[in-house]
């Protein structure tokens, strides 16, 4: 089971989170990862594959997206940002 690692990046995002249901919704799709981390879609625009790499993932939790890097290697996941979908393009 891979080990997430998330980022301060994430966290201080999550500050503009004020609905406690999303909330609470995107750490659970966080957990998700440790036993699904290829479950985010890789079709991302170029400015944020630029920002955060070429393998990178998402997962929509409108209004926002995970971004996150699975590292198969290692074995981890790298949770690296919540971005609101109207700042993607």
């Amino acid at each position: 089971m891979p080990k997430v690692i998330i980022s301060e990046e994430f966290v201080e995002a999550t500050a503009e989170v004020y609905s406690e249901r999303v909330f609470n919704d995107l750490y659970r799709l966080v957990e998700m990862l440790e036993a699904l981390p290829e479950l985010g879609s890789t079709e991302l625009p170029y400015a944020i594959k630029k920002r955060f790499g070429k393998d990178c993932r998402k997962i929509v939790i409108a209004p926002f997206d995970i971004l996150y890097r699975y590292d198969k290697v290692e074995d981890t996941v790298y949770v690296a940002a919540l971005i609101h979908q109207r700042r993607v393009h």
